[in-house]
């Protein structure tokens, strides 16, 4: 089942921020070149138009293959930027998704491990995403539902191969905390990430949102435990190494990003 433009009305992004900025080994990272971000597909066009006027060429799609059928990007298309599908997981459709990954996940820490899982098992599509947005010609932005979980863990994947501080990569993901109200009222008014139509289905993702649980919160913790528990930019090349030098990675990145 796809939506129309008519089905799911125009939201402007709530969880949108450039990278650039922020200090990493040998400088910062350039201004205009990577940007992190909730789903740019339910987007106004002119948001869009305005960041393709920025220079950027590229988006990376995070969600799961059944969220980009639901809701596909149709303004990046038209304004003639690129558009990669690279899902980190194929389980995250809506909400029920979460609801069943709740009872493994009691504390920020438990979120920093389930995100350290994602990036072992999608380790493939994380070392395209970086190859992606190191040869890109122009400005990249790579996204998923609400800019919290996938699109966190690519952030700091990135941070870490350019040789960020870890403070610096906490305080980044954390940052989405304070945005948190609006980006879960932007997708509960986006109707493909709505449970399907089952009552019983629509009150336990209502319950579950209203729950305080973990996996609803950006705490700096849950970051820090990520990124202990890959053993930091040191565990990250050696999962990398499974698809590619890591140096040759890290090298492009840093060519492309940091001024």
């Amino acid at each position: 089942m796809t939506y129309d433009d008519a089905t799911i009305a125009p939201r402007p992004l709530v969880n949108l921020r450039d990278l650039g900025g922020i200090t990493v080994e040998g400088g910062r990272v350039r201004p205009a070149v990577l940007w992190r971000g909730d789903d740019p597909t339910v987007s106004p066009r002119d948001e869009i138009a305005a960041l393709a006027a920025q220079g950027l060429t590229a988006v990376l799609d995070l969600r799961s293959t059944p969220e980009v059928i639901r809701s596909p990007h149709r303004a990046v298309a038209e304004l003639g930027v690129s558009a990669h599908h690279l899902p980190l997981a194929e389980t995250a459709v809506n909400p029920l998704a979460l609801v069943e990954a709740a009872p493994a996940v009691r504390s920020p820490a438990d979120v920093g491990r389930w995100y350290a899982g994602l990036v072992r098992g999608h380790i493939h599509e994380v070392a395209e995403g970086l190859e992606i947005i190191g040869t890109s010609p122009g400005g990249v932005l790579f996204h998923c539902a609400a800019g919290k979980d996938r699109t966190g863990i690519l952030a700091a994947v990135v941070l870490l191969l350019l040789g960020a501080d870890h403070s610096e990569i906490v305080e980044d993901y954390a940052r989405t905390e304070q945005n948190l109200v609006a980006i879960f009222e932007r997708l509960r008014m986006t109707a493909y990430t709505a449970p399907d139509d089952d009552a019983e289905d629509a009150k336990r993702a209502a319950d579950f949102f209203a729950s305080g649980h973990p996996l609803l919160s950006a705490t700096a913790d849950s970051m820090d435990s990520m990124i202990s528990e890959l053993g930091g930019a040191g565990g990250i090349r050696d999962l990398l190494r499974r698809e590619t030098d890591p140096s040759t990675l890290s090298e492009s990145l840093h060519a492309k990003l940091v001024e």
